[in-house]
């Protein structure tokens, strides 16, 4: 190749070098501004010298920005210059245009849209390996970068924005796992914090004891029929309806009623021992009927649904349970809700939540629905029927497998769960 030649194409090779180059920002912009944060900082404070200066730029990410945007715009201008005066050159003004709009084209979909598309996928990676670069540019553009922010900066105080969120739920959530894994937090510690975070989201609904599981009293029974109940029961209070469980009229302290029964005998009034009772619709979330009981002082509330009917009721430690996990005492009886049979499927409780069991099993759901997190087995089973179901009865989500096994009423007390292997997920299998 002759010296002419090489002349003629070193235009074009400087251009697609800053093309090369355009696409490098963009991807290095696009890194750090999706990258989480949470994430760097475990890896920095592990010692990685890659994630340290990229902690850096984080830290100074304004000037980062400022910085990548000062560079874009260099080699932007430099190729449409570069390729203009090429262009020019070899055939004249009358192509300037046409190859100005492909130069567009080109730079927006090679150094723009494609790099940043990829960059998003892996931010992380991405961060990690253009920070070095990325830090060493901020301080060659110190000066220009630090005065473009300044007037970003005094432009942005004219106006009053949205307040900033620091870190987001999902950044606490994975910075919660890593630490976790780390072993900073045992897994016990996690659960807590990831309960308590989730506890706002919690409605009295999930986790209320349903009204064909309710125990209470009629009004209108003996004190003997009702100090018969009340020994049958390992309860500290119940709920007094009147007519029907759609009309509870107080809630009954066991004790107060035991020292009056003690006292007057078969001759005592109910109605004076019964506390006023509190009434909670089924949407209330709990971490807002938790400060009410306890402003109230009550250990009860009763759940009602859309028509004012009895749905169940919530006591306190329904509510802390929720946060801390199963509190046991000593009348309870302890019963596993998920237990291994011998044949590989699993016994299921069907009050348990869906979430925990996919978790226990080892089950990721593909469709990641959220409404599923404190939805209970059987209310979950039922909906996949169309008519109610019987003992036997099955459905396929997915890899799982899920049989009716016991019920009560027509109500499913106990579900089969079986992992189906992938030849029998295809082919529908039971």
């Amino acid at each position: 190749m002759d010296d002419g030649s090489r002349l003629s194409m070193t235009p074009w090779l400087i251009a697609v070098v800053l093309l090369l180059l355009a696409a490098y920002f963009a991807v290095t912009e696009t890194a750090i501004a999706s990258v989480s944060r949470s994430r760097i900082k475990a890896k920095a404070d592990r010692g990685d010298p890659r994630a340290e200066k990229a902690q850096f730029v984080l830290d100074h990410f304004d000037q980062a920005v400022t910085t990548l945007l000062i560079c874009t715009n260099i080699v932007h201008i430099a190729a449409a210059a570069i390729v203009t005066v090429a262009v020019t050159a070899r055939w004249g003004l009358s192509a300037v245009s046409l190859s100005t709009l492909i130069t567009t084209i080109v730079v927006f979909f090679a150094g723009e849209m494609l790099p940043k598309s990829i960059a998003k996928s892996y931010s992380e990676r991405f961060t990690l390996s253009n920070s070095g670069t990325l830090k060493l540019l901020m301080a060659v553009f110190a000066p220009l970068s630090s005065a473009l922010t300044a007037i970003g900066h005094a432009a942005a105080g004219l106006t009053k924005g949205d307040p900033e969120i620091s870190v987001t739920e999902d950044e606490l959530y994975d910075l919660i796992e890593d630490m976790t894994e780390e072993g900073t937090l045992d897994e016990e510690q996690g659960d807590l914090i990831s309960s308590a975070l989730q506890f706002g989201d919690v409605t009295v609904e999930s986790i209320l004891t349903p009204r064909v599981d309710l125990a209470a009293i009629d009004i209108d029974d003996s004190p003997e029929e009702i100090l018969a109940q009340i020994k049958a029961q390992n309860h500290s209070r119940l709920p007094v309806y009147e007519g029907s469980i759609d009309n509870i009229i107080g809630i009954l302290q066991i004790r107060k009623y035991i020292k009056s029964y003690l006292h007057l005998g078969s001759n005592m009034d109910l109605r004076p021992l019964l506390d006023e009772p509190l009434f909670i619709h089924q949407s209330t979330n709990i971490d807002e009927l938790l400060p009410i009981m306890s402003r109230r002082k009550q250990n009860l509330a009763v759940i009602t649904d859309n028509y004012g009917g009895t749905l169940g009721i919530v006591t306190v430690e329904d509510i802390l349970e929720e946060l801390v996990g199963e509190i046991w005492d000593e009348d309870d009886v302890v019963e596993e809700a998920v237990v291994e049979l011998d044949d590989g499927s699993y016994a299921v409780d069907a009050e348990e939540s869906v979430s925990d069991v996919f978790e226990q099993l080892g089950f990721e759901d593909p469709e990641e629905d959220e409404e599923l997190v404190n939805t209970r087995m059987g209310e979950w089973a039922y909906e996949q029927f169309t008519a109610i179901p019987q003992p036997g009865d099955s459905f396929v989500y997915h890899s799982l497998q899920v049989t009716v096994s016991e019920m009560e009423h027509n109500r499913i007390l106990k579900l089969r769960v079986r992992l189906l292997s992938e030849q029998q997920e295809g082919g529908g299998e039971a």
